[in-house]
């Protein structure tokens, strides 16, 4: 079942977020299996909110413990705090905005 994930984090800025980005999807038009759609933006107050839809729970969790973790760690990101939900229904347009 399709899960929506949102991390949240302290701590994390425009800049912090690139890198890591860049770190973990070097090539966009090749996301991680599993993986449709994904959104960044500032968080409220402050830090960053990342929120992507993964085909499975199981999607989400190889890639955060295979590549995620590993790479903010790397980098010596600050930790970030994760809410999964499973989704009733998806819509996906046919062109990303």
């Amino acid at each position: 079942m399709a899960v929506l994930v949102q991390n949240t984090g302290a701590g994390w800025d425009r800049e912090g977020y690139q890198a890591l980005h860049d770190r973990v999807m070097p090539d966009v038009t090749k996301p991680p299996a599993g993986l449709i759609s994904h959104a960044a933006m500032p968080g409220d107050p402050d830090g960053w909110v990342v929120i992507d839809v993964w085909e499975s729970k199981d999607d989400y969790e190889r890639f955060l413990e295979e590549v995620l973790i590993p790479a903010a760690q790397d980098l010596g990101a600050p930790q970030f705090d994760t809410k999964i939900v499973e989704i009733y229904n998806l819509m996906v347009p046919p062109h990303p905005i």
